[in-house]
């Protein structure tokens, strides 16, 4: 008995055998999959800094990380990712964002009178700015400013130094000037300016002081470079490898700042009256057409790849601030948000600043985020805005305004999510300086 209970279990597996290979053959079985090996973690240094837990924005215009990480070793950061990635070990510094957003530290392209380290630090930094770039600099005020103060942390201030222009020319402050008279003289004064640390330089075309839209009848007209002078100046600071940044406020000096090759225009070149058609539609809201030959100018900058600085608060709540009519008031907003609006259609690229210093210190700048918003900019474009675009105007890109490897650890952490609403920029949880934590979760 016991050979044929032998030979009765070797045939039942080749039964069992013929069977399958029948299904294999003839119905497409497949084997068993081999069992998947976990996913390998990034293992994280042991003296890391670790902001994580919470949606990650790096700055470049790149879809959110949920559940994202960044990772901090000394100033600098080492890793961006998803959370899962990495495996932190117990000595790790963890900096919890509580569900909020991780994004760079916002950048301010247009300030001043930002020098004071009490400024840097209360109205900039506590409020998530860590870099702002000063556009009307003294020459006696041009000097490194460090992060760390007698009084703390501050966020890192780039300047421009003294706007160049003719004698008498805009801003009629002498302080803020640096007067030329020949492109010799404008060559000297960029070698001067860079010399002293400036980071970018600053130009202006006024025509006249500023002017409301009303007002544009009247005309006195002050100096103002010439386009040998432009060129020069320009030519001059891009052998220095920085960027030219002008203060341009109405149409009539456009096409000499685009004949010279200016990098960045500030403020909004103000089209005449007589180029801006102002109508209602059938739901009573406010447009304007803009007149075919601006409408030309607009492109040619978008064309040239120069960078729009609009400040749009600053010009229309100044303008507000005249405007005696509810007529007056809509004209402000239209005259300032219809060029941008068209520029940004036309695919321009736009850089947050706010003019912020002399009158109004903003801290977090969410005024004019809400100004590049209702001209149709994305959420997450306004972001890039004032961190990545923000950050090249003031010529340090390479090193600063996204979270990539390798940058500096310039980070933020708001409350909320700023993509569903931009008032989340407001709610400051944590803020991280040059790799130093600054504002700690409160």
């Amino acid at each position: 008995m016991t050979g044929l209970h032998k030979r009765i279990e070797r045939l039942n597996k080749l039964i069992a055998r013929g069977i399958c290979l029948l299904l294999l053959i003839g119905a497409g079985c497949q084997p068993a999959p081999e069992p998947r090996a976990p996913r390998a973690a990034h293992v994280v240094s042991p003296d890391a800094l670790v902001v994580t837990n919470g949606i990650v924005i790096d700055g470049t215009g790149a879809p959110p990380i949920q559940d994202g990480i960044v990772v901090i070793a000394e100033n600098k950061i080492v890793a961006v990712g998803h959370a899962a990635d990495y495996a932190l070990p117990p000595e790790a510094r963890v900096l919890d964002a509580r569900g909020g957003t991780i994004l760079p530290g916002i950048v301010n392209s247009h300030v001043h009178e930002s020098m004071s380290p009490l400024v840097r630090q209360f109205y900039f930094l506590r409020r998530g700015v860590t870099t702002a770039c000063d556009l009307a600099t003294p020459l006696v005020s041009m000097k490194r400013v460090p992060v760390r103060t007698e009084y703390g942390l501050a966020a890192r201030v780039f300047f421009s130094g003294p706007i160049i222009n003719k004698p008498q020319g805009y801003p009629g402050t002498e302080e803020f000037l640096y007067a030329v008279n020949d492109p010799a003289q404008a060559r000297r004064a960029v070698d001067e300016v860079v010399a002293r640390g400036a980071s970018m330089i600053k130009l202006a075309l006024e025509p006249w002081n500023w002017k409301l839209p009303w007002e544009m009848a009247s005309r006195e007209t002050i100096p103002n470079l010439t386009l040998d002078e432009l060129r020069a100046i320009v030519a001059q600071t891009h052998a220095h490898g920085k960027l030219v940044r002008v203060h341009l406020g109405t149409v009539e000096m456009l096409d000499l700042a685009l004949d010279a090759g200016v990098d960045t225009i500030e403020h909004v070149p103000l089209p005449r009256l007589e180029e801006i058609e102002f109508q209602t539609d059938a739901s009573n809201r406010d447009f304007a057409k803009l007149a075919p030959v601006y409408e030309a100018q607009l492109a040619r900058i978008v064309q040239q790849k120069i960078v729009l600085v609009p400040t749009l608060d600053k010009i229309i709540t100044w303008c507000e601030g005249y405007a005696v009519t509810d007529a007056r008031k809509r004209l402000c907003r239209q005259y300032a948000l219809t060029p941008v609006r068209r520029f940004y259609q036309m695919g321009g690229t736009i850089a947050l600043g706010d003019d912020s210093g002399f009158e109004t210190r903003t801290g977090m700048p969410v005024a004019e985020m809400r100004r590049l918003l209702s001209v149709g900019m994305t959420s997450l474009q306004v972001i890039q805005a004032s961190t990545q675009t923000a950050a090249r105007v003031c010529g340090h890109s390479d090193e600063l305004g996204t979270l990539e490897p390798g940058k500096l650890a310039d980070v933020i952490v708001v409350k909320g999510n700023p993509l569903n609403d931009i008032e989340a920029m407001n709610w400051i949880s944590i803020v991280i300086v040059d790799g130093q934590v600054a504002v700690p979760f409160k």
